[in-house]
């Protein structure tokens, strides 16, 4: 007895392969470990340990053996009232952003990749710049470090380094003296005040002379109605008295004669009333 053979429909056959394939896919995914959150376990600040007031200097920062890191964002507090941020000098790694906001003393670094750029794995390091605004002692302390991977989970660090620098007050600048000229001896022409404009009469004041010459030092005096002397004589006023003086001689002997007469009158009267 022959039995014949049972088809079976070929929807059913379909059916079959895709529950089949489906077990697979699930069982695969099942099998895969789960992806990992990023991994970090410190941080380090590098920034000198002097500066002086009005010049900037670098912080760098270094998140070392990290995996799978696509953004973070680390936190530093740093006095506002001591340190400025330099604008625009945040420095990261290659193909990504970086930007920092402030917010009182704290300043948040933040960096994060491109869309093609794939996720980050070694040391991380960033910098900015900062610059001094008033002398003293600041702490810049890495308060926070939040690292977060390509699969959105994240990873943070509470407290993972700080440092101290002294700030010391700028240099004061030495002013240098201006030099004054000196004068040079020589004659100087002074105007006469009672002259008209535009017709000066400046009075020229001599300047040292010999000491040997004998008239050195003599002023020329003006005689009215006369000549004038010459250097090394005397000042004179120009009236001619020479006429008075004989004439008073004249009457100085007159005088001695009248009254040598008169005694000699007296003398004879007197020896001729004795006889």
């Amino acid at each position: 007895m022959q039995h014949r053979l049972r088809l079976r429909p070929r929807a059913t056959i379909v059916s079959s392969t895709l529950v089949v394939a489906g077990a697979i896919g699930l069982a695969a995914l099942t099998a895969a470990p789960a992806q990992a959150a990023p991994t970090a376990t410190t941080a380090t600040i590098d920034a000198p340990t002097t500066a002086t007031v009005g010049t900037a200097f670098d912080v760098d920062l270094t998140i070392p053996a990290t995996t799978d890191v696509y953004a973070y964002e680390i936190t530093l507090d740093a006095d506002a009232d001591s340190v400025a941020y330099v604008d625009d000098s945040v420095t990261g790694p290659d193909g990504g952003f970086d930007s920092v906001e402030r917010d009182g003393d704290a300043l948040t670094v933040v960096h994060t990749r491109l869309g093609t750029s794939p996720a980050l794995s070694g040391d991380l390091a960033a910098s900015i710049g900062l610059t001094p605004t008033a002398a003293g002692s600041v702490d810049l302390a890495v308060t926070s470090i939040t690292l977060v991977g390509s699969d959105g989970t994240s990873t943070t660090l509470t407290d993972p380094a700080s440092t101290t620098i002294s700030i010391a007050a700028a240099a004061t600048p030495t002013p240098t003296p201006t030099p004054t000229a000196t004068p040079t001896p020589g004659a100087t022409a002074t105007a006469d005040p009672g002259a008209g404009a535009g017709d000066p009469d400046p009075t020229a004041t001599a300047g040292p002379s010999d000491p040997s010459d004998p008239t050195s030092g003599a002023t020329a005096v003006a005689a009215a109605g006369g000549d004038r002397p010459t250097g090394g004589e005397l000042a004179w006023t120009g009236a001619d008295v020479a006429p008075w003086i004989a004439a008073s001689l004249a009457l100085l002997a007159a005088g001695g004669t009248l009254i040598t007469l008169r005694a000699r009158r007296a003398r004879r009267e007197r020896t001729g009333a004795a006889e």
